[in-house]
């Protein structure tokens, strides 16, 4: 159990009980996977508003938010009208970097969903990393991680990948900066499974790689690679440049 009531008395916690609506759900009644990057990705978006850190407050300092990485850890899949909490804030700061964590729970705070995203603040004229002191991000204060911050190298060589199909980046996919949107990357990933899938399948653990931007027009190709038990997607633009990659196991 997660005490979500005492975390909500943390200034840098933003919390918010969510419902889970027909437009987060999979063809299974159950929360889709890549709504679940969406929830959490609003989550954060919200909680960063909330402490006066989103892209608003550090665009006037020459700056502006990426998540580079995000991990995630499903104890179920939450059900069409079923009621659960999000909790976020930011932990582990460092010089370039903060992690934020998110538990999605039930009313009681038992953990439904936890996920970690690694995010770092960009210079818009360079598109290097900033210091966060530079846009005085608060570095004391949060909560101890609800999931550890460790990532993976992924073991997959590019023989052992397989492109399933192809697309153009669409006006619809774009966000607010005119590059595609992150959760996009994830339904794009999510294609290499079939709706029958879907109906039975179960993730367990999910881990993304978010490694380029993409334009309106460039044409992607979605990869898929099956080993050890997981499943790895990647994706390339028309230069074969990779801009993303995902790993996902199934319960």
């Amino acid at each position: 159990m997660i005490d979500i009531y005492a975390l909500a008395k943390n200034p840098l916690v933003f919390q918010k009980p969510r419902t889970i609506t027909s437009a987060y759900i999979d063809v299974s009644g159950n929360m889709g996977v890549a709504q679940t990057v969406l929830m959490v990705q609003d989550n954060f978006t919200e909680n960063f508003g909330a402490i006066k850190m989103d892209n608003f407050a550090v665009k006037p300092k020459g700056a502006y938010w990426v998540i580079t990485k995000a991990k995630f850890k499903f104890f179920k899949r939450p059900y069409w009208r079923d009621k659960v909490v999000t909790t976020s804030f930011p932990s582990e700061t460092g010089l370039l970097r903060t992690y934020e964590n998110t538990a999605v729970t039930t009313l009681e705070g038992e953990p439904v969903i936890l996920a970690v995203q690694e995010a770092c603040c960009l210079s818009l004229d360079r598109h290097r990393p900033m210091k966060l002191s530079a846009v005085d991000f608060p570095m004391e204060g949060s909560p101890f991680p609800v999931l550890d911050s460790k990532f993976t190298k992924f073991d997959v060589s590019p023989e052992e990948f397989q492109e399933m199909y192809r697309q153009h980046v669409l006006p619809q996919h774009l966000d607010m900066s005119h590059h595609m949107n992150n959760i996009e990357y994830v339904k794009l990933s999510m294609n290499v499974f079939s709706s029958e899938d879907w109906e039975l399948c179960i993730p367990s653990e999910m881990e993304i790689h978010f490694l380029g931007e993409s334009m309106e027009g460039t044409e992607l190709r979605i990869f898929r690679a099956d080993k050890k038990g997981a499943t790895y997607m990647k994706i390339e633009d028309e230069a074969g440049r990779q801009v993303f990659e995902m790993k996902i196991k199934m319960k």
